[in-house]
């Protein structure tokens, strides 16, 4: 259900892309350090007023967990705010969790996330590399929920490439990893012909996006990291379908403001993210 969601939202709106939420205290507007009661809550806030400000013209938010986590208890309240706060404006919202988990951590922590208890979400990024183990349970209970697994298959660093293009027997580790994908999702497919367990991509990797996308025409893909100076919409466009469906474009926008600090940030976030919508969509033309 949850992709077929996720499908719904992007042609409503003609927009394949999302804003990654993954915010620094170094790189927060000079306002919002100092108006509020504390840093943290200044950061939050800058957010959520991003979130309002963007309600109605993207489809979908990625939230870092990461990003919050390192902020401590107090960081991890704002992120409790947000994820709120973007399910109540209607977002389909991803939270980017990513963490070394074995077996009965990851059943606990998959529990928590997609049976929608403390943090909200209608889909969580995982790492597959720490292997079968770390992934399922959080499939299972994906499955319980109608909910949605995002596994990292190619990161958007160069040393990324170190590991993730090695060959081993005739494929690549990131698509030997895709194998796996496909297999756990065979039972997951929603009306949309996606398959509940997505695949994630680089937007600074445009063979490894063809590959994905011909090799594996059922997984879904979240296209990561536009932000990143490698990477642009062109090579985003290889992972979509010829109906402009099958991917999500994802940037972190959140110092767009820093090219024009007088300007109000919040309004210099909105501006950057229908630059990010004219890009990707000159590209990809949704049906």
């Amino acid at each position: 259900m949850s992709m077929d969601v996720l499908k719904n939202k992007i042609r409503k709106l003609r927009n394949p892309s999302a804003l990654t939420i993954a915010p620094t205290l170094d790189t927060l507007p000079p306002a919002y350090l100092t108006e509020f009661e504390s840093p943290v809550r200044g950061m939050g806030e800058y957010c959520c007023r991003c979130l309002e400000a963007l309600k109605g013209q993207l489809p979908a938010v990625k939230v870092s967990f990461g990003a919050f986590s390192l902020l401590g208890p107090e960081g991890l309240q704002e992120l409790q705010r947000v994820l709120e706060l973007a399910h109540k404006l209607g977002y389909y919202v991803i939270l980017d969790w990513q963490r070394q988990e074995d077996e009965s951590s990851a059943k606990a922590a998959a529990k928590l996330i997609l049976s929608g208890g403390m943090w909200k979400c209608d889909g969580v990024v995982l790492s597959c590399y720490p292997g079968s183990a770390s992934v399922k349970p959080y499939i299972l209970e994906a499955n319980k929920e109608k909910k949605d697994v995002y596994v990292v298959l190619k990161t958007a660093g160069k040393s990324g490439s170190e590991l993730q293009d090695l060959q081993t027997g005739g494929r690549t580790v990131y698509t030997a990893a895709a194998d796996l994908l496909a297999r756990w999702g065979d039972q997951t497919l929603e009306r949309c012909g996606y398959s509940r367990v997505a695949g994630v991509g680089s937007a600074s990797h445009m063979a490894s996006l063809r590959v994905l996308r011909e090799k594996y025409p059922k997984l879904f893909l979240l296209v990561d990291g536009l932000e990143a100076g490698n990477a642009n919409a062109r090579n985003a466009s290889f992972a979509f379908d010829n109906m402009g469906y099958g991917a999500l474009v994802c940037c972190n926008l959140l110092t767009a403001w820093i090219e024009n600090p007088a300007n109000d940030p919040v309004e210099e976030i909105v501006a950057a993210a229908q630059r990010m919508k004219r890009n990707v969509t000159t590209y990809v033309t949704v049906l």
